[in-house]
């Protein structure tokens, strides 16, 4: 960073003496360097260490609540810093609060008192699995906490206050009004994500009806939202237009608005975005400057970098900028395709008649330009493609509006019970329209193409050929063309790479789920799913469900361990080497001196074998603890084994067992 400077000020030292042609690259080389030496410095000056858990102790901790408290089925989730004096000062920490019918749980801001054991997050460390231990570590957090309610006491309410705490109490304020009205279930869900960004209450049919919809944009609030917001109070502002003081005072009231409802909503990646490009775009019309869009944006992703550098690896703020990009990007030539306005020879029919059409046509070009920019990140994290976004787009977007302006006038009337009541009914209408259209979207044949599997490189180089192509409508310069061509062949090229690897011969997993047995085995197009779960469903079986998917089994069968008990059913064959499963000691019992030599053994439900018959009996050196059995009995066993030099993999501690030419695809994914 300081060779970087120091050429960036020798080059302006000299600024005025001639310097060969061929050295002009230095003064951007030298800009680009010190910019990417920043981002750099300021990353590593923002990262938060993990801590130690001696540093915790074991007595009583002190901490503030420093997000809003979430409720879930069986828990109460927020976050809690530490502020004690001990090394932990000022260590956030996950916390899990147990549901108390008879007190509510620690609100944002409390300070609170607990003496619970604070241990690491961990990851299953399962393929194909969200990595939620990661995700938390982008956030600057490592630690959880499971908190009974003997456990903790709240020391002082409303400790610690801040535009944050204002915020999430002004939205659990306005959320009280909404249930007050008597909106209730799913429609209040919706309508408590769609306004005020609060998510918690939506139920999993509901948030998979909307992601297969193409309708999770309109639930996760974003720019359409302050927007929207943005369009109401410069509507209602516009009697401020009439002098020069007045339209100031109503940019500094529109800045405060949208930064207000930011709080209000949590203040996510893509609210911030979008609060600060209106800002911005505000500011500039204060100067009385035009504003570049690409800047205004660039600018904005900058400082909001600045503040948190780890956002750059937040879905939301990678969705919220791709979509603004991809439209402002495609506009100059969706502009050329749209009818103009003729105030001289228009009548006010054909004005209207010509104003529907441009509505019309710009919801469809906007929602297919940020479909576009948005679709391969959307596939490459959630592996699925709504297929009737366009239409759910032309529904959605203006029911939204709608929902907006009548939820504002519902809370700016909700004194008056008359008023109240009517627009409840108007608001209970519009929801029930949105919640239907959805609903019926989903359920068209084909409303989503599911499990579509694409590696990060075919991710960019797809990226890459777009953007190409943006620049050579633009530019209409053959290299550009040349450039997104020469990327798509190698975007071919990559996904039948992918796909090679994909059509694997042999596998077995063996996954990481709490308490339980999961494993997947694959042998040619045929894959056995082995779960102990009575009542297997998608979550219990997932990700095995995916890896079924991802490496094209045509043939899937789901086993209950309880109907496998020969020899045969719990022995494997994988790529030369053999597996035997003992999930009982009545398996060592009937060998009665017979042996059965295997390269792995896998321990199930606790079940003791000695060193000496895993020689003996089954001349093996290699042990698989799943995760059906208990931390102190794997300790135990391992403990043992090692002494006989017997190699051990502990599942629940080391991540899913991967075997097979399958363990390519999945490295390679």
């Amino acid at each position: 960073m300081s060779v970087a400077a120091v050429l960036i000020a020798f080059l302006y030292v000299k600024r005025k003496k001639r310097i060969s042609h061929r050295y002009n690259f230095l003064n951007g080389l030298s800009f680009f360097s010190l910019w990417i030496f920043f981002g750099m410095f300021i990353t590593e000056y923002q990262r938060v260490d993990a801590p130690n858990l001696s540093d915790f102790g074991y007595g009583v901790k002190i901490g503030v609540i420093v997000e809003p408290t979430e409720e879930k089925p069986k828990t109460f989730k927020s976050r809690i810093r530490i502020i004690d004096s001990t090394a932990s000062n000022n260590v956030e920490i996950l916390a899990y609060f147990e549901k108390d019918s008879t007190t509510p749980p620690p609100q944002f801001g409390d300070l609170i008192g607990f003496y619970s054991d604070v241990r690491y997050i961990e990851s299953n460390g399962n393929p194909l699995e969200f990595d939620y231990q990661q995700y938390m570590s982008r956030q600057g957090v490592y630690c959880q906490t499971y908190i009974k309610k003997q456990e903790y006491e709240i020391l002082q309410q409303a400790y610690q206050k801040g535009i944050k705490y204002y915020g999430a109490k002004i939205r659990n304020s306005l959320i009280e009004i909404y249930r007050q009205t008597g909106i209730s279930g799913q429609q209040l869900a919706v309508l408590e994500a769609l306004t005020l960004g609060y998510k918690s209450d939506l139920d999993p049919e509901t948030i998979t009806s909307f992601q297969k919809s193409g309708a999770m944009h309109i639930l996760a609030v974003s720019g359409l939202h302050t927007g929207i917001i943005m369009l109401i109070t410069n509507f209602l502002l516009k009697f401020l237009d009439h002098s020069q003081k007045t339209r100031f005072i109503k940019c500094i009231l529109i800045i405060l608005i949208l930064w207000i409802f930011a709080a209000i909503t949590g203040f996510s990646a893509s609210v911030c975005r979008s609060a600060l490009m209106f800002s911005m775009m505000t500011m500039s019309q204060i100067l009385d400057r035009s504003s570049s869009t690409y800047n205004t944006l660039a600018t904005s992703a900058f400082i909001l970098l600045i503040f948190n550098p780890l956002l750059i690896f937040n879905v939301g703020f990678g969705l919220s900028y791709l979509a603004v990009l991809a439209i402002i990007s495609t506009m100059p030539f969706v502009k050329k395709t749209l009818p103009k306005f003729d105030p001289v020879h228009d009548t006010h029919w054909i004005h209207t008649k010509k104003w529907l059409i441009r509505y019309f046509l710009g919801i469809v070009f906007v929602s297919i330009a940020a479909q576009l920019g948005t679709s391969i990140l959307s596939i490459r994290t959630f592996n699925l493609f709504p297929t009737y976004f366009l239409l759910t787009n032309i529904i959605v977007i203006p029911l939204s509006y709608f929902i907006m302006v009548t939820s504002i006038i519902l809370l700016a009337v909700s004194w008056c019970a008359p008023l109240v009541w009517l627009a409840t009914k108007v608001l209970k209408f519009f929801l029930m329209l949105l919640t239907d259209s959805v609903s019926w979207i989903e359920s068209l044949p084909a409303a989503s193409i599911d499990n579509i599997f694409i590696t990060n490189t075919s991710s960019l180089l797809l990226y890459a050929a777009l953007a190409m192509l943006v620049v050579y409508g633009h530019y209409k310069r053959n290299n550009h063309l040349k450039l997104a061509l020469a990327a798509l062949c190698l975007f071919t090229a990559s996904i039948a790479i992918f796909d090679r690897a994909k059509n694997i011969n042999t596998q077995l997993i063996i996954y990481n789920k709490t308490k339980s047995q999961l494993y997947t085995i694959k042998n040619g197009d045929k894959m056995s799913i082995i779960t102990d779960n009575a009542k297997p469903d998608e979550k219990s079986l997932s990700p095995a469900t995916i890896n079924a998917a991802l490496t094209h089994a045509n043939l899937v069968e789901i086993l209950n361990t309880d109907t496998l008990s020969s020899i045969k059913e719990l022995f494997w064959q994988i790529d030369n080497k053999t597996f035997y499963n003992v999930k009982s000691h009545q398996q060592i019992e009937i060998m009665d001196g017979e042996s059965l030599p295997v390269d792995y053994i896998i321990v199930s439900d606790n079940t003791i074998i000695n060193a000496d018959d895993l020689s003996e009996k089954f001349g093996c050196n290699n042990v698989i603890f799943d995760s059906s059995n208990t931390k102190k009995f794997v300790a135990a066993r391992t403990s043992e084994y090692e002494k006989q030099g017997i190699n051990c993999f502990d599942v629940a501690k080391d991540g899913a067992f991967v075997f097979g030419d399958g363990a390519k695809t999945i490295w390679w994914y």
